[in-house]
């Protein structure tokens, strides 16, 4: 799931809540982030805070960021990953059986087999790329 949170431009970076009680707009910072919608940005933000209440003196959007994240189940990075390798299993069980003793001599079947790998290696292809990607995202 993505989304979008204000953070503080300075270290450390912190998110930012905002809240208005009686009129009254109080600006806190916290370890989590307050999810925002992908559409959201800081003018809209700004412009939101401005027409409900006026800002405090000493209130600046200046040192403050929109930032988009990207949020993982617990535990499900794992198991997509386990999904994506078993068409690996798949193309790792096809190549042994294109090689083995029995269709070495079967022109046809042989055929059969390549056209299957080929698919399979295309399909490897993307899932090895998304893996990748998947990873490094996590870092």
């Amino acid at each position: 799931m993505k989304f979008k949170t204000l953070r503080t431009k300075r270290e450390p970076k912190e998110f930012i809540y905002i809240d208005v009680v009686e009129k009254t707009m109080i600006i806190y910072t916290c370890e989590f982030p307050k999810p925002q919608p992908l559409t959201a940005t800081l003018e809209l933000t700004k412009d939101y805070y401005k027409d409900c209440i006026s800002l405090p003196d000493q209130m600046s959007f200046d040192d403050m960021e929109m930032v988009e994240f990207e949020m993982y189940e617990v535990n499900s990075i794992d198991v997509n990953i386990h999904n994506e390798f078993n068409s690996c299993k798949t193309l790792i069980s096809l190549l042994e059986e294109y090689f083995s003793v029995n269709v070495i001599h079967a022109s046809e079947e042989r055929s059969r087999l390549a056209n299957l790998i080929k698919k399979e290696m295309k399909e490897n292809k993307k899932n090895i790329e998304y893996v990748a990607n998947l990873l490094y995202i996590c870092k």
